[in-house]
């Protein structure tokens, strides 16, 4: 009954007080840590990783460049793709029906079954 009400309340006044407790503690751990952050030496850090990418796009910008090419237009590169891909299943695909055949036999063996493993014991 209201004995134990008051048990149950006090234990969870106690749990409530280590709760704060560790925040606390939290808190003033998390402080001290941070005044040894230097916000400006990260955004100069961030600053130079931006610059060292866009560096690394203008390389592969400049290496990608095409000499003696006319420019192609991708939508219809992409539709010459298709078109040739289209004609070249149109031949006769026969070659297709024996590799799909499931071999019966072993490669290297004389057609004859070999005994299972339990057999051999």
């Amino acid at each position: 009954g209201i004995v134990r009400e008051a048990v149950v309340s006090t234990q969870s006044t106690g749990d409530t007080k280590v709760s704060v407790d560790a925040m606390s503690t939290g808190l003033k751990e998390m402080k001290r840590e941070y005044k040894k952050v230097n916000i400006d030496k990260i955004q100069d850090l961030q600053d130079d990783l931006q610059d060292m990418m866009e560096d690394a796009n203008e390389i592969q910008e400049i290496m990608g460049q095409q000499y003696g090419m006319p420019d192609v237009d991708d939508a219809e590169l992409e539709a010459e793709l298709d078109a040739l891909g289209d004609t070249m299943f149109d031949d006769d695909m026969s070659y297709l029906d024996e590799a799909s055949e499931v071999p019966t036999t072993i490669p290297g063996s004389s057609g004859r079954e070999e005994p299972a493993a339990s057999q051999l014991d």
